[in-house]
Parts: structure tokens; sequence; C-alpha cells
């Protein structure tokens, strides 16, 4: 059986250095923190949350990539998993294939995969970037015939389990929204509760 894992609000901590980032580059632009639901962004892939922010149809790349360089610059410093990562992640890996996936860019993952020694535990990552920020339900109908266990903390997440008939776990410590977990077979509070579950 493979587990199939969201990254960011499911095992990494993201609002620690995602707040930091685009409180400057919101600065940048002199737009403040506080008009915008700065974890709603948390998993949307880069060019949407730009979307919202400028609201306009041009080109979001030197945003994207001067807020993602800043993400990885806090994340390398400050950044932490959620409390109990890494001991549930050493358990399922003894019993389970796991893999990430995430719409982020892949120089993130690979500062991610370094700073928080990943690759001890998934063998496989699906990186947003590398499918034009496909929906993740997409990128895992093309890319797996087995089934899998999709475990997230935004919508995006349940579908791509749902969308392909799998099995889904709703991370509701995460970001999302409790209307997310819609359709979820299982909602958990803490990553720590796989070790029971799975």
């Amino acid at each position: 059986m493979i587990l199939v894992f969201d990254f960011d609000g499911t095992i990494h901590k993201t609002e620690i250095a995602y707040k930091k980032a685009i409180e400057e580059s919101l600065s940048d632009l002199k737009l403040s923190i506080d008009d915008f639901d700065i974890k709603s962004f948390i998993g949307m892939g880069p060019k949407e949350v730009w979307d919202i922010i400028l609201k306009d149809d041009s080109d979001k790349t030197p945003y994207i990539r001067k807020n993602g360089d800043r993400i990885i610059k806090y994340m390398t410093e400050e950044g932490q998993l959620f409390e109990g990562a890494h001991e549930t992640l050493s358990y399922l890996k003894e019993k389970y294939d796991l893999y990430i996936l995430s719409k982020c860019r892949r120089v993130y993952m690979d500062a991610a995969r370094e700073k928080f020694g990943l690759d001890r535990y998934f063998s496989k990552y699906f990186i947003g970037e590398d499918y034009d920020y496909l929906d993740k339900y997409k990128i895992l109908r093309k890319e797996l015939n087995d089934s899998y266990i999709m475990i997230g903390d935004r919508r995006e997440d349940m579908e791509a389990g749902l969308n392909n008939k799998q099995k889904t776990i709703f991370a509701t410590y995460g970001y999302g929204k409790t209307v997310e977990a819609c359709g979820a077979d299982i909602k958990i509070s803490s990553i720590l509760e796989l070790r029971d579950i799975l």
C-alpha cells in the first residue's frame, strides 16, 4: 500500500516561514498582510495565490520566484515539522511506501528534503511545478496505478483521493477549513494519530 502525503499543512508547519515571507512581499507592493487570509494560501499553487493578491492577468513569475526564495530562506533558518512528524513517518516507513504530492516549486521541495531529511522516509515526490501545477487528482491519476491513501489538509488533497476512488485522511490540524474535509474517510487532529490508524 502507498501513502501519499501533502507536505505543507500536513507534515510541514508552513506558517512559520510563509507568514514572514509573504509579509515582506506584500510590503514591497505597499499591501498589508491584514487584508488577506494568509493561511488559506498555504497549499495553493503559487500562481493561484498571486492571482488573488494582484487581481489581474499579469505575469506572476517574478513575484512567485521572489516570494518563493523568501519562504525557502525562512524555512531553512526556522522551519519546523508538526510535532510527532519524524516519529510517525519513521514508523509508517516500515509498513508502507511513502510519497509526497505538493503543489510547490521544485527548488522549495529540494530545500525541504535537505532541511528535514525527508529522503529517509519518502521514495517519490510529485511536485506541482513539474506538472505545470496540474490539479493533484490529475497528477496521481497519471502517475499511480496502485491503490493509495491520500493524506492532506486541503480540499484539493481530498479530491486527489476521492476523484480517483481512493481512501482519504483529512488533517484537521492543518490550514484547511472544516468544510474542506467533506467526504474524507477519516479525520485526524494530530499526525501522531496515523500510528494508531495505519
